[in-house]
């Protein structure tokens, strides 16, 4: 069990923290106690359900205060998180975009293993599912900043006490539950260069009696939009082959662009975004429109009421209601497959025929049949004259928690909890000026959409002139907004039991006794246009209605003292799923002290990920992936032939409602060891390995498997060609991953002032995945997107009523090869700089800058395309200077 020292050290550590210094909990001995008193109390640590003295657990956790996070000068409790050492490859931000909800979102996603293998508590007990990404994962969006006490993350396998999703570890958000007085706070961001400006107001108030304990808060934030040309390595003309006017490819002769194409950027007021590109087609420069990261606005409010209603039982409930609201914008849209076809028909063929003798695609008899051929045109269209895709999304998340504690006389005397809780979360998301497809055919059909802008003579031998802009009014009328909306909902109920069961000659024997329920409702809707798959802009087609799960679960853990100094922790829980079946999972935990100063840890356990509502239900969406069609190539013979060539095939990816859950085993050891009363070192390492991976085969594999005789996954038209493939969700494979964490906390007291020095860094062995069981595994550590080392050093200083911090962060680089050509980006390091003050009034100013040196992100412009780097984990927003004031009443 923890010295008295230990704790008594954090409290130490915990009263200079709220004179203003910023300092990291020690991720050694991570020692809770309640900062207003240094009596030892039995708390619950983030990864168990018994209360203990000892924060010292079998699995490694940090533990991070509220005056580290202030310290960071990070605006968000998401923009904290998201620089993480563990969050490996970084994490969704809230980028722009369009469909579901997305730019609303922000996820984390420890070890690499995938946001919806990471599982966000608040206080212990889970916090929504959102629609965006199908209700596989959470929105640390949706936690307000003024509601944060302390951040614990546990950074291994928790499947033993939590349940699904806890593969790769937990964020376990503590909330304020004590608070007197008042605080406002006002914060202002700006960035050194044009975009991303901030700004946020937050107050609390609260109040504490003999039974009473109530804390509120509200929250707003803003963000401005962060466009591409506001920053010069994303304000690249990057062209795409469809624009406005574009051009076309005939079934048999060469490819055209329109004559209006201007030859450079800009060389044209009527089409100022329109150029004559490497390619030799008429591109479109869509950086000019697009926005990186979407603006933003947050609205939210917290209350925690805990009310002792006698001295054995207590009442505690808590509300949070967030509300976001996006705008985003993309640059018009390409119209893809089925891409307008041109073709000649009564309606249209005086029309046709001119375009066909100007651009060289004229009729032909053929050789063979004698028959007078008119040939296709595939046209490569951009919808410019229907505007910009701007989305609108706005995302509310209600989540309510009511319930009773209390102690029992019974085994000796008990700890009992029941709790009951209902979270609903929805997304609507509204994309304007996209374009019906269906309506853009049939106006080639008719003739009345002249794309090419030319004159011709009529079937009375009349001259039809060509009015500049008609072409435009026409597509403008064909303008369609894509809508979607959808829910998810919980109600849930849980009760715990933990008391000691009997004494052995190295302490009690303790057990926790565990229940939970809850029920999930899932919906998704696209307008039908858009389920019809008829708007250019957007993918649509993913309706899922009335689909919910029961859940059932029983857990139970203890910790058996066998000799002084050495605990063997064991827990399981069996779950229930009324839509894929059941699972258990267990868990075995070590931890030896053989002196006061010196901890040794280790875990196994198993843990399982259940499949995402999407995962199982999702209808078909519309890709269009490159791949070789394998069985076109063998037939031909030759690998140089056209058949081998890589091409775009349109594709539909779906959910598969015979799903298995995926399945992990982890394992963790290391030590710790408190080389001073202040000084702390830890050093681990932990194993991960996941089994049926819920995934979808790639475009190229579903051919190879198509070659071998496989059915169902490549569909043909009668001439063999294809007509799409059939790429739904599936267990597919094995993912390991393993690696080293170390981390250390020094605090030095001197006569100049208070130094807290922090180290949390991140070295990963090995992160592999066989995609499924006919393949290899592939290596991906160190490649693209895959740092091996993620790292944060800080150093925090403060006397009297001044302080000031300096956090840096380093992501290592990374490279990869194809085709004999290699890509690589350099290691990348940021700094953070902060200054405080308290004054005598009890307020208290901040000033700092983010990203002192004003680092562009990594960039690979061949590798990436646009924007030519990594936004999972890459900041663009550059230098940023910030003042923060808050008062106390």
């Amino acid at each position: 069990m923890a010295s008295p020292s230990l704790i008594a050290k954090y409290v130490k550590t915990s009263l200079l923290a709220s004179a203003g210094v910023a300092l990291s909990l020690p991720v050694a001995t991570h020692a809770i106690a309640e900062e207003e008193s240094a009596a030892v109390e039995r708390i619950e640590v983030t990864g168990s359900r018994i209360q203990r003295a000892d924060m010292e657990t079998s699995s490694p956790i940090t533990v991070i205060d509220r005056a580290t996070i202030d310290a960071s000068g990070m605006p968000t409790i998401s923009d904290f998180v998201r620089n993480l050492a563990q969050n490996s490859f970084g994490s969704f931000r809230d980028a722009s975009g369009f469909g579901s909800g997305q730019s609303s979102q922000s996820t984390v996603d420890l070890r690499g293993l995938g946001p919806q293998r990471t599982l966000i508590l608040i206080d212990g007990r889970r916090t929504g599912y959102s629609v965006a990404f199908g209700g596989a994962t959470q929105n640390l969006n949706t936690i307000p900043m003024a509601a944060v006490k302390r951040v614990e993350i546990l950074r291994d396998g928790a499947s033993a006490v939590y349940g699904s999703d806890a593969i790769a570890g937990v964020i376990n958000v503590i909330t304020n539950k004590e608070y007197e007085g008042g605080n406002l706070e006002v914060e202002f961001g700006r960035p050194q260069q044009e975009g991303a400006d901030e700004s946020s107001a937050r107050f609390t108030v609260g109040s504490n009696s003999d039974k009473t304990n109530i804390v509120a808060s509200v929250e707003f934030y803003k963000r401005e939009a962060l466009y591409d040309r506001q920053r010069e390595y994303s304000n690249i003309a990057t062209g795409t082959s469809f624009g406005w006017p574009g051009g076309g490819i005939p079934s048999h002769s060469d490819e055209f662009i329109d004559e209006r194409c201007p030859e450079n950027l800009g060389d044209s007021a009527d089409f100022p975004n329109s150029y004559i590109g490497a390619n030799g087609r008429c591109n479109y420069d869509f950086t000019a429109d697009s926005a990186t990261m979407a603006a933003q606005q947050r609205f939210s409010t917290f209350v925690n009421i805990n009310h002792q209603l006698t001295d054995d039982v207590e009442l505690f409930s808590r509300a949070l209601v967030s509300r976001i609201w996006t705008e985003g914008r993309y640059a018009a849209a390409p119209v893809t497959a089925p891409y307008p076809l041109w073709t000649r028909t009564e309606e249209n063929k005086y029309l046709f025929d001119a375009a066909a003798e100007k651009y060289g695609f004229e009729s032909f008899i053929d050789e063979e049949t004698g028959e007078l051929v008119h040939q296709d045109v595939l046209l490569l269209m951009r919808t410019v004259p229907n505007g910009n895709r701007d989305t609108e999304v706005e995302d509310t998340e209600v989540n309510l928690l009511g319930g009773l504690r209390g102690d029992l006389d019974l085994f000796g005397g008990a700890n009992w909890e029941i709790g009951t809780q209902f979270i609903r979360s929805e997304v609507s998301s509204i994309s304007k000026n996209l374009a019906n497809k269906v309506a853009i055919q049939n106006a080639l059909d008719s003739g009345d959409l002249n794309f090419f802008g030319l004159d011709y003579v009529d079937g009375d031998g009349n001259m039809v002139t060509y009015t500049p802009g008609e072409a435009e009014a026409v597509m403008a009328g064909f303008n369609s907004w894509g809508i979607f909306r959808g829910r998810t909902q919980t109600v849930a109920a849980d009760a715990n039991l933990s008391f000691d069961m009997f004494d052995l000659p190295a302490g009690s024997v303790p057990l926790a006794l565990g229940l939970e329920w809850n029920t999930t409702s899932f919906m998704q809707e696209n307008d039908p246009a858009s389920n019809r798959l008829e708007l250019a802009g957007t993918s649509g087609g993913d309706n899922i209605y009335g689909k919910k799960r029961d859940i059932f679960s029983a857990s139970a853990e203890t910790i058996i003292p066998v000799i002084e100094g050495l605990d063997v922790n064991l827990s399981a829980r069996y779950d229930n799923y009324s839509d894929f079946g059941s699972t258990t999972n267990p868990k075995v935990g070590i931890t030896y002290r053989p002196f006061d100063m010196w901890l040794l840890r280790g875990s196994w356990g198993k843990g399982f990920r259940a499949p995402g509502f999407d995962d199982l239900y999702g209808n078909a969406s519309e890709s269009f992936p490159t791949a070789i069609d394998t069985t076109a190539c063998e037939l031909s013979g030759d690998k140089d032939s056209p058949a081998c060539a890589a091409q775009q095939y349109r594709s539909f990816y779906g959910g598969n409602e015979q799903l298995d859950a995926e399945k992990s085993e982890s394992l963790t050891f290391g030590t710790v060891v408190n080389l001073t009363d202040n000084w702390d070192v830890e050093l681990g390492y932990y194993a991960i390995e996941i089994k049926d991976t819920i995934g979808t085969i790639s475009a190229q594999k579903a051919f190879d498997l198509e070659a071998t005789g496989i059915d169902g996954i490549v569909f043909r038209n009668d001439d063999g060609s294809v007509d799409f493939l059939k790429l739904t969700t599936q267990n597919l494979g094995v993912l390991n991953t393993s690696g080293i964490d170390f981390n250390t906390n020094l605090l030095v007291e001197t006569g100049f002032g208070d130094i807290n020095f922090k180290v949390d860094w991140n070295y990963i062995i090995e992160w592999n995945e066989q995609p499924d069981p006919t393949e290899d595994k592939i290596e991906y550590i160190g490649e693209m997107g895959s740092p091996q080392m993620r790292g944060n050093v800080g150093i925090t200083w403060m006397k009297d009523d001044i302080s000031a911090s300096w956090n840096s962060y380093y992501i290592d680089k990374q490279s990869s090869v194809i085709a004999d050509e290699t890509y690589s980006v350099g290691n990348h390091i940021t700094h953070d700089l902060q200054f405080g003050y308290n004054a005598p009034w009890n307020g208290k100013v901040s000033v700092g800058v983010r990203n002192l040196t004003n680092k562009d992100p990594e960039l690979n412009h061949d590798y990436y395309g646009h924007p030519g780097y990594d936004l999972y984990l890459y900041s663009p927003i550059g230098r940023t200077y910030y003042l923060r004031y808050s008062q106390q009443f």
